[in-house]
Parts: C-alpha cells; structure tokens; sequence
C-alpha cells in the first residue's frame, strides 16, 4: 500500500500555520470540546452521548414524550440531536389547533423543544468546578497573539458551549462575533457582510454556526438576537430547517453565508477543520462548493478517525488535489490513500514528538498521527509560537 512520510506533510501544515500572508480559517467541530475536565472525564458531551442524555430528559416527561421520542428519532439511525430538534420545530409551526403530531399536540410540541434546549443546555455548561485552570485552547489563544497575520484568523465553530471564548479572553486575544454594543450587545448582520464594518486585522473572528449558550431570543429585546451571560434555561438560537422571521434565523443565515465567503472568495486561503467529522451536509456543502469555487483553496482534515471509506470525506479527498485527510493511520494526499511511514523509523524528527508514533499503538497498523486529538494540535501550535511550557499538551 502507498505510504506517505508524515514529516513532510506536517511540514505543509506547519507552512500555513507560520505563513503571515494566507488567510487562515479553523472549522471546530465537537471533538474540540470533548477535552478532559479537572475530573478527567470530557467536559462537553459527543453529539451522540448529548442526544443521549436528550432522550433520558424527555423520557422523564412522561409516556407521550417518550413515544413522541421514538416516533421522530428513529426515522433514521443516524439522527442526531440536532436533526430531532429540527424535526420537532417543523412538526410545531405546521401543527393546528386539535391537531396530534408524533403523538404530541401543539402545547405538547413546544413543551418537547423547551425540555430539549434545556437539555443542551445543561449539558453544554460544565460546571466550574471541572474547568481545569489551564484549556488546550488557550495554546490556541497564544499562538495566535504570537503570530502577525496580514488577515485575521477566522474561527467557524459549530459548538454552543464557551471554551473558546474564555481561552481566547484569558489570553488577551480580541474578539469579534458579529455582536456590537456594550450594554446589551445585538447581532448585527452587516459587520459580517462588510469588512469596513468591523474591527481590524488583529481582531480574530469567533462565527458560532450553531449557536450558543450565551445568545437570547428576539423576545427578550424587541426584534434584536442580544448576547448575554450562559442561560440556566436554555434560551439559545439553534438551527433548523424551518424559516423563522428574519430577525430569529438571521445568525445562522449570516454566518454561513460569511464561512462560504471565506472560503470561496479568498485566494490561497487555507482551511484546517479539527474535531469535525463533516457530518453536517449543510456545511460539507458549503465546503466542496467552495473548493469547486476556489481552486487555490486548501483543506486540511484533520481526523481522530480514519473516515469512513465511501463516506463523503473519503469521496470527496480521492477526486481532488486540494483536499489533504491526515487520519491517525491513514492519510488521503493528492487523491490518493496511503499509511503513515517514516523512511527512518529509527529518526523520529523532534518536530513529530508527540504528535507521531512511528510504531503505532497497540493492535493498530504502524504509524500512528496524533493531529486529530485537540489537545495534540494545540501543542503544535505552541510549538511553533515558542510557547513557554504551560499548554496542554498530548
């Protein structure tokens, strides 16, 4: 089988990350929160744990939920949380007076979104007791103090919680999230739309694609989404497929409408996603599009696990050049898949400590990748910042 040299791969990587002039944009997806809590257990749950502990909130309303549950969820086996919440939200704006959906009335629909949210909610908060004083993130945060860029980094993320927003505070990083104000800041669709808009070069981006824990809804403030403190009753904007009045839905079309822009529109921009596993079509959509768009477009998938072969990463990598997979044991480079092998395995460049097995673990294939851990590649950036010692690394 086809082997590639891991040193000269990360080199590519390690380019881009040190490169002042290529616009950088990270796509973060769950696994970037799955990091370890002071007690050593993840401190945001996998999407398929928090559709779990979804299901067991609703469950405890009673029988009808729990059927409700059933009847919604297991349309397909691979429905998530997010796909069951937009199944419930359509279910209640078409539902009428007298009307029984998945066994629920319209009373009924709304009290299971209300229970769902809540349950995210919760589950997105960790207490701050399993904060750890120190996140992988905040090697994140340095790094990009540390580094002069002639464009700011751009952060897509696609997690509610607010990990990032306090490495990057803790760490002095300005931020911007296309909410101005000082009282009670307000989302403002054209500071996305126009760079004139908003701050300068040195201001990185934070787009929450899915919302978040700390945003409330137009009826808390007149016709305006507001950013405020993490809510106890899980008042938060998320995605579905209904089309809410403009006000309501407005985030989420502006944001993805920015992440398609930042991709599409930027020569030689780059894309690094980690902790994404391009289960969300509306967003793979967005990226291949944009590759179609934008031949001088990079992505750089870093993996936790080798996708899946025939998934849509896997399809996608194999048909272009500018897509490169590094999975933990394998890699799709060039439209081609190979293994992972040092020609040395006696050298292990001390660029790849901790970040390269060379012998891999045990009971797997030689030539283990560590990139797609969080963790792992916070400590490469910190690496390549100079960092003094305190990230977290793998």
């Amino acid at each position: 089988m086809l082997t590639f040299d891991p040193a000269i791969e990360m080199q590519k990587l390690r380019d881009h990350f040190a490169s002042h002039n290529k616009p950088l944009v990270f796509l973060f997806g769950a696994g970037t929160s799955m990091v370890p809590g002071a007690d050593r257990r993840p401190l945001i749950p996998a999407v398929a744990e928090l559709t779990e502990r979804c299901k067991k909130a609703v469950t405890a309303e009673g029988r009808q939920y729990a059927e409700a549950w059933v009847k919604i969820a297991d349309v397909r086996a691979d429905r998530t949380i997010e796909d069951i919440l937009s199944a419930v939200r359509q279910m209640r704006e078409v539902a009428l007076d007298g009307d029984k959906l998945g066994g629920l009335d319209k009373p009924e629909l709304e009290t299971l979104e209300t229970v769902i949210q809540k349950a995210i909610s919760l589950e997105v908060r960790p207490a701050e007791t399993r904060i750890p004083p120190e996140l992988p993130h905040a090697s994140l945060a340095r790094w990009i103090l540390r580094i002069d860029r002639s464009s700011p980094v751009e952060i897509f993320t696609t997690n509610y919680d607010t990990l990032l927003e306090r490495a990057l505070e803790g760490q002095g990083v300005p931020v911007f999230d296309g909410f101005v104000g000082a009282h009670r800041p307000f989302f403002s669709p054209a500071s996305l739309m126009r760079d004139q808009m908003a701050p300068g070069r040195r201001w990185t981006r934070l787009w929450k694609l899915h919302g978040s824990v700390t945003w409330l809804p137009p009826s808390r403030d007149g016709d305006r989404i507001v950013r405020g403190e993490e809510q106890q009753s899980g008042e938060m904007i998320l995605p579905s497929l209904l089309k809410y009045d403009e006000s309501r839905k407005q985030p989420y079309v502006a944001m993805m409408d920015r992440f398609r822009r930042a991709l599409a529109e930027r020569e030689d921009a780059v894309l690094v996603t980690a902790g994404y596993s391009f289960g969300d079509q509306h967003i793979n959509e967005v990226i291949f599009e944009a590759l179609d768009a934008n031949p001088r477009l990079h992505v750089f998938a870093l993996c936790f696990d080798n996708p899946p072969v025939g998934g849509e990463l896997h399809r996608e990598a194999l048909k272009r050049m500018n897509i490169l997979v590094l999975g933990p044991h394998q890699a799709i480079v060039r439209g081609e898949v190979g293994t992972w092998s040092l020609p040395d395995t006696g050298v292990l460049d001390a660029r790849l400590v901790g970040i390269f097995d060379p012998a891999g673990a045990s009971g797997t294939p030689p030539g283990h990748l560590k990139l797609g851990d969080f963790s792992v590649l916070c400590a490469l950036l910190a690496q390549i910042a100079g960092d003094d010692g305190r990230s977290a690394a793998a």
